[in-house]
């Protein structure tokens, strides 16, 4: 049986929605809501209504690491003594491993300058970046979660890795019921974000998050399923359908970040504020989006980068003027 239960958050996104798994021996909460004590009274209220305590819950299964998902799971686990249960890649960032934050803050600095950010706009970038972290307890996973394990005590749960919003992301599919646990890989409401994530090895070359998103919302497109229960929002259904429209929202972003480096405008933060002239307030959102695309035609040699003293700057290949 599947419980439903939102929880507020103080984030624009809105609600999270967590779900309740209640097997026959085992009792499973996935993800939890954010740090805060609204987050935490609207969960032992959803729980209450289904008849659950926190401190009955078994196991904490989480989708991925973001802090309106876990943010609450170092609390429950004191509470309950429960399991939590994860991709390998969540254990850690959940851990809060200071070498794995110092490398993390790192990579962003690093990454600003290339884009070309002034230093306010890195400083309000790494604000609102480290703003989330207020609304994250400390954990560690007890079981790592790989694509193709079966959940444990709810053996129709198949697991899937569907990296792209967040590198550690998972969702859950029921393949008898033709049901999913969405996490925030598709929303029905609204696109998820591509967000830009460091390497998981310092030397290492950073994941292309908006690639791998595309790959993984084709493989969850291909599948069978009537219905599926989202982080936020309403349930998706016609999930085909919904998806071919993300998947060419995408299509038609990249060519308006191709057209804008045509239009003259050749460095990542110029082409971040043209293309989002008004979302200042969500900067690394708004660097993400624009980042991704600009991966995704240099991969398909529509773009090329010029390093001009640590400062990127994107051209369009000669053959893609003509």
């Amino acid at each position: 049986m599947l419980h439903k239960i939102p929880i507020p958050t103080p984030f624009p996104v809105g609600d999270i929605n967590v779900y309740l798994l209640k097997g026959r021996d085992c009792l499973t909460l996935v993800d939890t809501g954010p740090l805060t004590r609204d987050a935490l009274e609207a969960l032992e209220h959803g729980l209450g209504a289904a008849g659950v305590r926190v401190e009955d819950l078994d196991q904490i299964v989480l989708t991925h690491y973001h802090c309106d998902h876990v943010g609450l799971v170092e609390h429950l686990v004191e509470k309950s003594g429960a399991k939590v249960l994860a991709h390998p890649y969540t254990e850690p960032l959940i851990a809060r491993d200071p070498d794995v934050e110092a490398a993390r803050g790192e990579f962003y600095l690093q990454l600003y300058r290339g884009l070309g950010l002034n230093e306010e706009q890195k400083e309000t970038a790494l604000k609102q970046i480290l703003y989330f972290l207020d609304y994250v307890g400390t954990a560690h996973v007890d079981t790592a979660l790989q694509e193709g394990d079966r959940l444990p005590g709810h053996e129709e749960w198949e697991v899937l890795y569907t990296p792209g919003h967040a590198l550690d992301h998972i969702s859950l599919f029921d393949r008898q019921g033709r049901r999913m646990l969405l996490g925030d890989h598709v929303i029905k409401h609204i696109s998820s974000n591509a967000l830009l994530e460091p390497p998981l090895r310092r030397g290492e070359e950073r994941p292309r998050m908006l690639m791998l998103y595309r790959e993984a919302l084709r493989n969850v497109q291909a599948l069978d399923w009537e219905i599926g229960y989202a982080g936020h929002g309403e349930e998706v259904t016609g999930h085909k359908e919904l998806i071919t429209k993300r998947l060419r929202d995408m299509e038609r972003r990249a060519e308006r970040v191709l057209e804008t480096v045509r239009a003259g405008k050749s460095v990542g933060m110029d082409i971040t504020l043209t293309l989002f002239p008004r979302h200042f307030e969500q900067l690394p959102l708004i660097i993400s989006e624009t980042i991704g695309h600009l991966d995704w035609l240099v991969h398909d040699g529509k773009l090329k980068i010029e390093d001009d003293g640590g400062l990127w700057r994107y051209e369009v290949v000669e053959e893609c003027l003509k």
